[in-house]
Formats: structure tokens, sequence, C-alpha cells
């Protein structure tokens, strides 16, 4: 299993060829919100709304992963999701699936990274 967002899945979308020629079995879950959303959303926070190069002009995913010759799929849907792993775990070559998501809620505010040092009196 790979899940990535769209934006981290294009810096390396090109080792899908390397599962195809291996048939490496490799289920690539892509959530695509056309943006490098978490920097958009820092962007947007810090600056008033204004953002610079975070929006993504994404290729169709489906088609990208059917160009590799390898099965690919859009859904729609968490059921459609957890149908579409399962399919892709069984199948045992590459799978690329997209998942289409709108723009995604903060999560630095539920990551609670503990002090390396005591602080100072």
């Amino acid at each position: 299993m790979s899940i990535s967002g769209d934006g981290g899945f294009l810096f390396t979308a090109m080792e899908m060829a390397t599962a195809a020629q291996h048939g490496i079995g490799v289920v690539a879950v892509v959530f695509s919100d056309g943006a490098y959303g978490n920097v958009k959303r820092i962007q947007q926070q810090a600056f008033n709304n204004r953002t610079i190069a975070s929006d993504l002009r994404n290729p169709d995913f489906v088609k990208l992963g059917e160009s590799f010759g390898i099965a690919a799929e859009r859904v729609k849907s968490p059921e459609e999701l957890g149908a579409a792993i399962s399919r892709g775990i069984a199948r045992g070559g590459p799978m690329l699936i997209d998942c289409p998501v709108g723009e995604l809620p903060d999560p630095w505010s539920l990551v609670q990274v503990p002090r390396n040092r005591p602080r100072k009196a």
C-alpha cells in the first residue's frame, strides 16, 4: 500500500512504470485535492488567504495508471475505496486508485510533539 496526496504522488508517479515492469503488487491510493493541501492551508492562514505555487494541474490519474498498463480506478466514497483496495490486493499486480477529496481539515492541531528539553526557569 502506498497512500499519498496528489502532490506527493506526483513527485514519484513514474515509479508506477517500475511496478508495472516488475509486477510489483503495490496498491497506490492518491487522495487528490488539486493542491499541496497542507502548504496551501498554511499560506491561507498565515498570509490573509494569499497563496502561491500551491495549486496543482493534475493529470487524469486513472488514465495515467492505464497508460502504464496497470489497473486503475476512481472512487467516490469510503465504501468504494475499501472495495477497490481489496480488489487491488487480491489482484496481486500494481493498481492506482484515485480518490478525489475536497479541502481537508488541519491535522497539525492533532499532533502533540513532546518537548526535547525541560524549560529553563
